[in-house]
């Protein structure tokens, strides 16, 4: 029911778009409802651009148009600088997640939060829609234990790469079982039967079909085995395989 009435709002904004020829723009969507978007643009006849703040974000909004994109700066959202004194504490993700939601924000309002870096110093970027960064600028007071001072950037943020394993692998053809396999050092039987049990998910949606094709920039997640995504095509080898690039998320 709640998806229904995501995509009715989705549909609206592009008919929108499409008929006055002004972009229109969604709050931040769970990233099972971003292909969703570009669907129901195709359908009322509008163009779609997804951002989330940076290149590789996962919850994004998405700018309905006729004719040519927005600039991501047209997008309404801002980021929120972070800061703390790293010699008393060091807040992880989920401190920052939890005291974020314990303002009472609506999941919609905020995007990802990204870890950075300001001034030399550690610090994160939790990304918000445009009305609500002053609010959790003035509220946000601590995560986990320790204090934090918010602030609404003015600069571009600087992002730290993801912590994780950049890897070259071969597997017979891109079927999502052989390349969860070749990512996580799986036989193909043990990659089939996570996918047949529901815990394998492509571009964040459950996926049964272990013969289901995998293409550059797609995001693959097993429970209890991590992430994955590809990062490249390579073509094939000289043995006839197909080459390609992961990058598996983790320390």
């Amino acid at each position: 029911m709640e998806n229904e009435l995501e995509l009715k709002r989705l549909r609206e904004l592009a008919l929108r778009a499409a008929h006055t020829g002004a972009a229109s723009f969604s709050r931040f969507l769970e990233p099972s409802m971003a292909d969703a978007a570009r669907r129901v643009a195709g359908q009322c006849g509008a163009g779609c651009l997804l951002w989330g703040g940076y290149g590789d974000a996962e919850r994004v909004m998405a700018a309905f148009y006729d004719g040519e994109p927005p600039d991501p700066a047209d997008f309404p959202m801002r980021a929120v600088r972070v800061t703390w004194n790293a010699k008393f504490a060091n807040p992880g993700h989920r401190d920052l997640l939890g005291a974020l939601m314990g303002l009472g924000i609506e999941r919609d309002a905020t995007g990802d939060i990204a870890m950075g870096v300001y001034r030399g110093a550690p610090c994160a970027y939790i990304f918000a829609v445009e009305e609500m960064a002053d609010y959790i600028a003035a509220n946000y007071e601590s995560a986990g234990r320790a204090s934090v001072k918010p602030e609404v950037a003015s600069e571009e943020p600087e992002l730290l790469p993801p912590e994780g394993q950049e890897m070259r692998v071969t597997v017979q053809n891109e079927r999502l079982d052989a390349v969860l396999a070749a990512g996580h050092r799986l036989s193909r039987a043990e990659a089939q039967r996570l996918i047949a049990a529901g815990l394998v998910k492509l571009n964040h949606v459950p996926n049964l079909h272990a013969d289901a094709r995998v293409g550059e920039g797609d995001l693959i997640s097993a429970r209890g085995y991590g992430r994955l995504k590809v990062t490249a095509l390579l073509g094939e080898s000289r043995r006839g395989r197909q080459v390609l690039t992961l990058f598996r998320y983790g320390k």
